[in-house]
């Protein structure tokens, strides 16, 4: 691993040193190397632009948002401790979850419903899960499936055609447009104190800080500020986007969606998010205790917790390392180096690397219902829907383009398969994500 990584670090002294000095405790643990070698100098350089970006816009605070901005804001406190950089660093507890689950308050029409993105697809999709991101309890999703006339089991996933058919009519039903709204009320009341609290209404100059993709947290937090923010333009920032936001304040460190086609078919944001795991569980709603308003979480997994403590003890030391050499770190050398470093551990993964990344658990949906595996090992016969005919076959058919499991990094579950050929499968899944890309680009482009 030391010549995989290394070399490519090599071409920044400042962070090739700063990984060896992270990593002399690791020895032979391949996460910790992975963290040392890969995660902590990515972090620092994404940390290290924001910081740059900020000085830049002359912004006096950043909010690094849970539970991805948890190990961000352990580096920028490190690089700004450092270098005497007076920029206030906060910490806001939100998710997806906690923000729609406001946001569905604003939502009088169907429209307005599919643009909170309740209807949005998953790789899990069910009707239980679908209700759930609103927060229903059973007495109310069985009210509501009487209502649209929904006789089938709410646990069974539904390919795209039953989803978009269920979600039809759910958007004709006014009992759950109505309980929709009714059921947001005291959460949308809650999180506009939290943010009141926080400082998020004051006349400061302010950005948030995020992993990506689509910029819907930022968009979110946007429309639930309305009319009370002093600052106009609040300034987000990404690792990422996959589609082009407009306006200036959304800025984007490796790649946006003009140039997503480049590197996000070799790149894994479900890893990245694991990267930026916390030692917490997800913000589900807030609570006032004496007067000040905190956060509820979900239960905290012991597991995903342990492996969070080791990459932010990690990227803690690395950063007290490299933050005293900022100054020899060139912003475009530092994504070339990024890309690369991603490149090599996403997309071509050894067999250890895959198995011990595979720790992590994952779901794509905001409520976190069905983690699995980010990786698992799959038999030959369910891997073949990733080959690039067979996935066009599937498709026109409307049958599923991913293999029986291990679907958050398909280049690890490759990795960790017992198939020949190897190289064959992650073309497949490469030109199959530079493809869908491109396809948004022109479909956005028009």
């Amino acid at each position: 691993m030391k010549d995989r990584y290394i070399r490519v670090l090599s071409k920044i002294p400042a962070l090739s040193d700063a990984a060896q000095y992270a990593g002399d405790d690791a020895k032979d643990d391949i996460f910790s190397l992975i963290t040392a070698r890969v995660t902590a100098p990515v972090l620092f350089c994404y940390v290290l632009f924001i910081l740059r970006q900020a000085q830049k816009l002359k912004l006096k605070r950043i909010y690094f948002l849970a539970r991805d901005g948890y190990i961000l804001r352990l580096i920028a406190n490190e690089i700004c401790e450092k270098n005497n950089i007076d920029i206030d660093i906060r910490y806001l507890y939100c998710s997806r979850y906690s923000l729609k689950n406001a946001l569905y308050y604003l939502c009088d029409t169907p429209e307005k419903a599919e643009e909170s993105g309740i209807f949005g697809r998953c790789a899990r999709q069910s009707a239980a899960n679908t209700l759930l991101r609103a927060g229903f309890d059973q007495n109310t999703r069985e009210a509501i499936y009487k209502d649209i006339g929904y006789s089938g089991d709410e646990e069974k996933h539904m390919d795209n055609r039953e989803f978009d058919g269920f979600c039809e009519k759910l958007k004709q039903s006014e009992l759950f447009l109505r309980l929709l709204k009714e059921n947001a009320r005291d959460k949308y009341d809650m999180i506009l104190r939290y943010f009141e609290q926080e400082g998020l209404f004051e006349d400061v100059p302010y950005a948030l800080a995020d992993t990506g993709w689509l910029g819907s947290i930022q968009s979110a937090f946007e429309k639930l500020s309305e009319g009370r923010r002093a600052v106009k333009n609040v300034v987000g920032f990404y690792f990422g986007m996959f589609k082009n936001v407009s306006g200036e304040h959304y800025r984007t460190f490796l790649f946006s969606g003009a140039d997503a086609h480049k590197t996000v078919p070799r790149f894994c944001n479900n890893l990245f998010e694991c990267f930026c795991s916390a030692p917490h569980g997800m913000t589900v709603g807030y609570y006032e205790e004496n007067g000040v308003i905190k956060p509820s979480l979900s239960p905290e997994r012991p597991a995903s917790a342990a492996l969070a403590n080791i990459q932010c003890d990690t990227a803690v030391r690395f950063a007290k390392s490299a933050a005293a050499h900022i100054s020899e770190i060139d912003e475009e050398l530092s994504r070339k180096v990024c890309r690369e470093l991603l490149s090599r551990l996403m997309y071509k993964p050894t067999y250890d690397e895959a198995r011990a990344l595979s720790a992590f658990t994952f779901c794509d949906d905001a409520t976190e219902k069905d983690l699995e595996p980010i990786a698992e090992p799959c038999d030959k016969d369910s891997l073949k829907s990733l080959l690039f005919i067979r996935r066009m076959l599937n498709r026109a058919k409307g049958a599923s383009i991913y293999p029986d499991k291990g679907l958050y990094w398909l280049y690890g579950t490759i990795a960790l398969s017992d198939i020949k050929c190897k190289a064959i499968y992650r073309y497949s899944v490469r030109m199959w994500e530079k493809l869908r890309l491109l396809r948004e680009k022109r479909s956005v482009c028009r």
